[in-house]
């Protein structure tokens, strides 16, 4: 598969370097600046210097062979244009238009209420506009009910994969063969879909495998309630997480607001603090302004007599929506003085995100790698769902293929499907007469079923093999 990026940033470098440990792509990197086009060079991959938007460049990138195009400047317009350029001259040189997916990274609301319309496919040729934004507040909401996670990726359906360190107090028998540890507790024990140990490759866990203090791990598990149990079990303490939360978000920004509205809908009372008079009076006339559970507050978030007169410290989670990093995280710290146990930033520096851990930051969500595994999930277009890459557990991927009728495991126990040691099922989504989806554990008795969509984790240099076995 051949694919052409434009733009040379983090978003584009990291969906470039997923690419390539497939290794079974061929990725065309553009982009105009001297600097960016350097720093690519050190990937396996052919790197141009070239605007996005000048056909010369686009026909030298081989955009007539190419079966997707990624447009993931820093400039919405232009992404939304180039998508267009890409598709006219895909078909202008022989390729067929339906053939080349084009997908671009927006940051414009008002660009992506174009999307949930349909006009951006109508009139820009866009097959599939990006906003990470959600994707980041369900993780950063996921993260912060246990912060002991060094990172929780939701999948659809209550579905969850969460990455987190044994201690020497985990309750499963340590350099014990995973295979014999079940029968050793007299219980199931949590699926583990990923390994790092420091010195060594990480790997998909095998029934030979050892736990050892200080392995990081990566969990699959359903259910927000199933993240304390998760918790205890590798070792660390478990913190009481109330039912409705008390939350302050710092800065009535877009983002703010989107943080808003989704611990309203999770049943949380919300504080917005914003120091711009008139950005916090224009909260008011915005879909969540009316909302019995919000207030909104004009006042200086690091002015310790406004904030101790509002009872921040009487809250139970602070989040960062301000538009710079250090802001966000100097006011989280300012938070944590004031006695807030829960913090949260969305950070678009990703050299930072184990920085404010360290800190003591609950927790941190990487916008650029919401990015990266959002669109790839789209390259990835003949799966049913996610592409999800371990930040922490490196070379274990998730993809998400459908059980189809003429597949030889469909109607079968897992057991009998024949799925090899390098691959490991994390959870079988299944929908119901009524069309209601839902996540089940990948039992070894479980029957699996037609259009049953599979979460599964393996190397990236297997993705090509698992999609082998599900093409029929």
């Amino acid at each position: 598969m051949l694919v052409v990026i434009a733009g040379a940033g983090r978003v584009g470098l990291g969906l470039a370097e997923a690419l390539i440990k497939e290794q079974k792509n061929d990725v065309v990197l553009m982009d105009m600046s001297s600097r960016a086009v350097k720093n690519a060079q050190a990937f396996d991959m052919m790197v141009l210097h070239g605007d996005v938007m000048d056909r010369s460049a686009l026909i030298e990138a081989g955009i007539e062979r190419a079966d997707v195009f990624i447009a993931a400047t820093n400039k919405d317009d232009r992404n939304v244009l180039a998508c267009g350029l890409a598709k006219h001259l895909h078909e202008l040189r022989g390729g067929k238009r339906e053939n080349l997916l084009t997908l671009c990274r927006i940051r414009d609301e008002t660009i992506l209420d174009e999307q949930a319309h349909g006009g951006l496919k109508a009139w820009a040729d866009v097959d599939r506009a990006i906003d990470p934004i959600d994707g980041a507040i369900s993780r950063l909401s996921s993260g912060i009910r246990a912060s002991s996670f060094a990172e929780v990726i939701p999948f659809d359906h209550e579905a969850y994969l969460v990455e987190l360190e044994i201690t020497e107090d985990c309750r499963l028998p340590l350099d014990t063969p995973l295979a014999d540890v079940e029968q050793e507790v007299g219980a199931p024990v949590p699926l583990l879909i990923g390994l790092k140990r420091k010195g060594t490759r990480s790997a998909v866990p095998s029934g030979t495998t050892v736990l050892r203090p200080g392995d990081r791990i990566a969990v699959a598990t359903t259910g927000l309630g199933s993240f304390d149990d998760l918790v205890h079990t590798f070792g660390h303490d478990v913190r009481a997480f109330p039912d409705q939360p008390k939350v302050v978000v710092v800065g009535g920004s877009t983002l703010g607001l989107r943080i808003a509205a989704h611990w309203l809908d999770e049943g949380a009372h919300v504080m917005i603090v914003e120091g711009d008079l008139q950005t916090a009076n224009a909260i008011s006339g915005h879909r969540i302004g009316g909302h019995p559970e919000l207030e909104v507050i004009h006042g200086d978030h690091v002015s310790r007599e406004t904030m101790e007169e509002v009872g921040m410290g009487g809250m139970d989670v602070a989040i960062g929506a301000l538009d710079d990093d250090h802001a966000n995280i100097a006011a989280m710290l300012f938070a944590m003085d004031l006695g807030v146990t829960n913090t949260g930033l969305i950070l678009n520096d990703n050299d930072l995100v184990h920085v404010v851990q360290r800190m003591g930051i609950s927790f941190s969500v990487d916008i650029t790698r919401v990015a990266v595994d959002e669109l790839l999930t789209h390259v990835h277009r003949k799966l049913a769902g996610h592409y999800a890459v371990l930040s922490t557990i490196p070379n274990v991927v998730g993809v998400t293929h459908e059980v189809t009728k003429a597949a030889k495991f469909c109607g079968r126990r897992i057991r009998e499907g024949g799925f090899p040691d390098w691959m490991r099922i994390a959870f079988i989504q299944r929908s119901d007469s009524h069309g209601r989806w839902s996540s089940h554990d990948p039992h070894p008795d479980e029957t699996l079923i037609e259009h049953d969509r599979l979460i599964i984790f393996t190397s990236p240099d297997h993705v090509a093999d698992v999609e082998k076995k599900f093409r029929v």
